[in-house]
């Protein structure tokens, strides 16, 4: 097993024996903070911003053949699930010359520099230099993408075919940004945008393996991927990408930020989907 690191930026860690048509990332794991973030509200609030854990939920991937690359940096610093167009211009003081595309998460403060915590709480109390967007997008956001993309694509050269997972958590209970307040989301979501980042059977093993396991499992509910997915798929060659979102109710304390009781079996359902899915990639 390799392992490739740009210090607090990225780390990309290559499967232990014989590769696998497999790459998995989780880009919302990162744990540090950039000396330049300079927040006007507590360090520990935006601290909690992660998808605590994930890593190592689905660890196991390296050891059936997956090539795992993960964000070192946090999500609220630069987001690499986000189009660099995916900018809310009221953030930025001085011009900034290339194109913007408002979406759903610039609205919700959660663009590609999270203007909010929670959806409501402002993290900076002015407007961020424009060199400064730049530099996070030219140190974070690029290599992120670079290192995902060249993971993608010598596997594929290899195989001629790629499926990619993008690993996530989610909150146990739903809110009103997404309209399902107060509604405990299911124990896991698969997200292809509707069907058009992967294929059917792909997203069948994933599915139906976590089921088996007794877990209930969403598709396209609330969370059908973003960038990372999108950017990077296309099933008519045989590149397939989907997104996987797990409930922090089925393995931690989100309060305490701790593992919970159920962490281990969580660990072990997800571990039965990944050899499920090795064996499915590499019967190709």
């Amino acid at each position: 097993m390799a392992n490739t690191e740009i210090p607090g930026v990225v780390r990309r860690t290559d499967p232990i024996g014989e590769p696998a048509p497999l790459v998995f990332d989780s880009p919302h794991t990162g744990l540090l903070f950039p000396d330049d973030f300079k927040p006007t509200i507590p360090m520990d609030t935006c601290e909690r911003v992660a998808d605590w854990f994930v890593e190592e939920l689905f660890g196991a991937c390296t050891t059936h053949g997956a090539i795992l690359v993960e964000a070192l940096f946090r999500r609220a610093y630069i987001d690499a699930n986000r189009d660099t167009a995916d900018l809310d211009l009221s953030m930025v003081e001085g011009d900034w010359p290339h194109p913007v595309d408002v979406t759903e998460k610039t609205r919700r403060g959660a663009s590609l520099i999270w203007k909010v915590i929670d959806g409501e709480t402002a993290i900076y109390g002015g407007k961020l230099p424009a060199e400064l967007v730049r530099t996070r997008i030219e140190t974070y956001w690029r290599p992120y993408h670079a290192a995902l993309a060249q993971a993608l694509d010598e596997t594929y050269d290899r195989f001629g075919r790629v499926y990619h997972v993008d690993c996530h958590s989610m909150p146990e209970w739903g809110d009103a940004r997404w309209g399902d307040q107060g509604e405990r989301r299911a124990d896991f979501i698969v997200g292809t945008r509707d069907g058009t980042t992967a294929g059917a059977a792909f997203t069948e093993v994933v599915v139906e393996s976590l089921r088996a396991s007794g877990y209930s499992v969403g598709v396209n509910d609330k969370f059908k991927g973003v960038e990372l997915i999108k950017r990077y798929s296309d099933p008519s060659k045989r590149r397939e990408s989907l997104q996987i979102e797990v409930n922090r109710g089925i393995y931690m304390d989100e309060a305490a930020i701790t593992r919970s009781e159920r962490f281990a079996g969580t660990k072990a359902a997800i571990t039965r989907m990944i050899e499920e899915l090795e064996t499915f990639a590499r019967l190709g």
